[in-house]
């Protein structure tokens, strides 16, 4: 598996309100942002976006490790 962050924006209806970000396991980006996509909270947003993406490692599970809300800053 892989580490995603996926970044969730948007409302049902718009693309701008609040920004989510989700740290997810899974095989690959598509698998992750469906992950989020039926999660508790992702379920408020409407556009999902892969951000980053680490290199494989071993785990268990595909899921949802850790989510936050507000501005993510990258490094340049």
């Amino acid at each position: 598996m892989k580490l995603f962050i996926i970044e969730a924006y948007g409302g049902v209806q718009t693309t701008d309100g609040p920004i989510a970000h989700f740290t997810v396991n899974a095989m690959h980006a598509e698998d992750a942002i469906d992950i989020v996509r039926r999660s508790r909270q992702g379920q408020r947003f409407s556009h999902f976006e892969a951000a980053e993406a680490t290199e494989e490692f071993e785990a268990d599970e595909p899921g949802i490790i850790a989510e936050g809300e507000g501005s993510f800053l990258r490094e340049p």
